[in-house]
């Protein structure tokens, strides 16, 4: 799936233009390989690597190109099936670079292992693809403070006899050319009261963290909302609410205060995650249409 608070996306940029001066032997320093992978139900894997550097180097903008690995084999198992990933140029990201494949395709329930091999080291991962949970309805309404801006909510149904970890991606058109993640769309059930009947969650727009336009969380008449609601697993959670709660509170999730984030990728850093996707796409306008003529009918 294509992440969207992306971890490199956001290394990148909180270290455009630094010079730090820091008391340490880079020398000594050996780098870390940095993954952020996945794979969802009816799609191929996608893999971004990375490797961390020493704090005596500084990244300037004209640099994030060569962030990326691009000669590592990198391959993904099902379990009977073994493929080895193509890396390419891919312009959607920063870097742009990722590995794909073009023959396993996540199915739900299984599970799917990921090795990494590159200059002498080997990182491995493991994750596997929840069942989806749909989406029982969206709805769109004008937000409070304003008449241009609108909001998005949807409704589902928690499985109560299990835990159960969400997140949520969103594209909206005509300017995005991939899924992008918003703040506060990573959650499990604990949020959920035992006693709802129906679970809601409010949609935001994606974050895009290399911009220069003001963001907002809402949506405009004009535009079109694709959305992926994703159930994923504990790991995957674990690592993305770390990561979401050091950028929330404006710290820096490549140097948290007290411990990486946490990781399930072995011998290296970042996250392999499988999403159970379900998928919409909601036209603003056409909705708010929709709602007029069904309050002009009552």
């Amino acid at each position: 799936m294509k992440i969207q608070y992306y971890i490199i996306s956001m290394f990148c940029l909180l270290l455009i233009g630094c010079n730090p001066k820091w008391d340490f032997d880079s020398e000594l320093f050996e780098p870390q390989i940095v993954v952020e992978g996945w794979i969802e139900n009816g799609q191929f894997p996608l893999v971004c690597l990375t490797q961390t550097k020493s704090l005596n180097n500084s990244i300037g903008e004209n640099d994030l190109n060569d962030l990326a690995i691009r000669w590592a084999k990198v391959s993904v198992s099902d379990g009977t099936k073994t493929e080895i990933l193509t890396g390419r140029i891919n312009k959607n990201y920063i870097p742009p670079f990722i590995y794909t494949g073009s023959e396993i395709r996540g199915e739900v329930g299984k599970t799917y292992t990921l090795t990494v091999e590159y200059s002498g080291r080997t990182v491995t991962a493991e994750t596997y693809i929840p069942q989806p949970v749909n989406l029982d309805r969206i709805e769109v309404d004008k937000c409070e403070d304003s008449d241009t801006l609108f909001q998005i909510r949807g409704y589902f149904q928690d499985d109560k006899t299990a835990h159960n970890y969400y997140k949520v991606f969103t594209r909206t058109l005509p300017d995005d050319t991939r899924f992008f993640a918003p703040f506060l769309g990573t959650f499990n059930d604990n949020i959920i009261s035992e006693d709802m009947s129906e679970a809601s969650i409010s949609i935001y727009r994606g974050v895009h963290f290399i911009t220069t336009e003001k963001h907002t969380p809402f949506y405009k008449r004009d535009e079109t909302v694709m959305i992926k609601f994703a159930q994923m697993s504990e790991e995957g959670f674990l690592f993305w609410s770390d990561y979401e709660n050091e950028v929330t509170n404006k710290k820096n999730p490549i140097f948290p205060n007290s411990s990486n984030l946490r990781s399930n990728v072995k011998g290296g850093l970042g996250v392999w995650c499988g999403y159970g996707v379900s998928n919409y796409t909601v036209n603003i306008a056409e909705e708010l249409t929709k709602k007029d003529s069904a309050s002009k009918e009552r």
